[in-house]
């Protein structure tokens, strides 16, 4: 593994984690990032100047980035990483993109005689550096399997989804249900503390009961200490799959009641200013919602629909 190089092109909340494991597991790495590579080099990590110098010097690249204007960037800025491709290079691509663009964006890394594997990261930073993410790979299973020393270092959960650019649309599902999950866990730690029990209680029960999720598992404990920053999942970033996630319910025609709720409620914490908080600070909108209703008949919606059928 020593003599094999893994070049890093972006070193942000997901790429320095998959920089952590990557070293940890052998791998030479290089990596570029625009400003502050300190805690890359800190771990083990090379710095270069530019995505060219990434490939210049890389067996494997992979590009962690968080939209696609930082992905064109990249690609054909100055001292960009596609003129820099040679054949014999491979891509893992790991950010999420729509599917049209990430077709456009293989076909001109194939033009460079280079080979792109689409690898969806499903979990957190801190799943990622524990390596509890999952993995949505979409390509050639034969790629896959050259890939695969550099894809176990990051994690050993991986599902080969399909051709490529197919994979992201598992993506955008594992995302909706983070949606609905993530309110609910709100809604049920409100609830709970509302009935008079401590946070930290609840949350002990409901994390290993049947009504336990990993999004409870994970976000309630923020919510109860309310540090809501340093984000381990900023609602900043969490935009694009909202709207994704929303175009793809468009495109298919789905029902989304559950869906379209709790994505307001984003919709509504990024306005509130909220934008650089973790997607837990949701909490603070149903307390506020909860606070803004009193105890009173008529109010309480679902509630108070089953009294009126009980009574017919």
């Amino acid at each position: 593994m020593r003599s094999i190089t893994i070049g890093i092109v972006g070193l942000g909340q997901i790429g320095l984690p998959i920089a952590t494991n990557l070293l940890a597991a052998g791998f030479r790495v290089v990596g570029y990032r625009r400003s502050n590579p300190e805690a890359f080099v800190q771990l083990g990590g090379i710095a270069m100047s530019s995505p060219a110098q990434v490939a210049n010097e890389s067996d494997y690249i992979l590009t962690c980035l968080p939209n696609e204007a930082a992905q064109i960037e990249v690609m054909d800025g100055r001292q960009g990483l596609l003129n820099a491709l040679q054949p014999g290079h491979t891509l893992i691509e790991t950010g999420t993109y729509r599917r049209c663009f990430k077709l456009r964006l293989a076909e001109r890394i194939k033009n460079r005689g280079a080979r792109i594997l689409e690898a969806e990261i499903s979990g957190s930073p801190l799943a990622v550096l524990q390596r509890k993410a999952s993995l949505f790979i979409g390509g050639d299973e034969q790629l896959i399997e050259h890939c695969k020393p550099v894809l176990d270092s990051i994690t050993s959960i991986h599902f080969r989804i399909g051709e490529f650019g197919s994979a992201v649309t598992m993506k955008l599902i594992a995302n909706y249900l983070l949606t609905i999950h993530t309110v609910a866990a709100a809604e049920a730690l409100n609830l709970g503390v509302k009935a008079g029990f401590s946070a930290d209680k609840i949350i002990e029960m409901i994390r290993q009961s049947a009504g336990g999720s990993t999004m409870f598992a994970s976000r309630a404990p923020i919510m109860a200490s309310r540090k809501f920053q340093p984000a381990p999942g900023a609602l900043v970033t969490f935009d694009k799959s909202l709207r994704m996630a929303s175009e793809l319910v468009e495109e298919l025609g789905c029902a989304s009641p559950l869906f379209s709720v709790a994505q307001s409620y984003f919709l509504r914490a990024s306005d509130n200013g909220m934008e650089n908080d973790d997607i837990s600070a949701v909490i603070k909108l149903i307390e506020t919602d909860s606070r803004a209703h009193p105890k009173e008949e008529g109010t309480h919606g679902a509630g108070n629909l089953f009294r009126k059928r009980a009574l017919i």
